[in-house]
């Protein structure tokens, strides 16, 4: 089987890796807003990203169901997660064999 063809095989894979791209990025705009409310003096602008991470927060919730739904993500099983974990690294050395 030739590089593209393992490649091609891993749709879902790669699905799985931008969700879990986007669900990185959305924790961290969330931390990022934190940091943010904590170093402002201003109350109009503290109040603005209040918004602005309730706003981050619902997108990181919507990401994370969304990989919990289509099993991308197993957040309430450790032991899955972490098998899950592993298909996925047996993939990846599979597919640079």
């Amino acid at each position: 089987m030739s590089f593209m063809d393992k490649l091609k095989a891993t749709g879902k894979m790669c699905d799985e890796l931008i969700a879990t791209e986007l669900l990185i990025s959305a924790k961290a705009t969330v931390r990022t807003y934190a940091v943010a409310i904590t170093e402002t003096a201003s109350p109009q602008v503290r109040e603005i990203l209040k918004k602005q991470l309730n706003e981050a927060i619902d997108n990181h919730a919507k990401i994370a169901n969304y990989m919990i739904k289509n099993d991308m993500y197993y957040a309430y099983d450790v032991d899955k997660q972490l098998e899950h974990d592993k298909e996925k690294i047996d993939i990846s050395l599979e597919l640079v064999k």
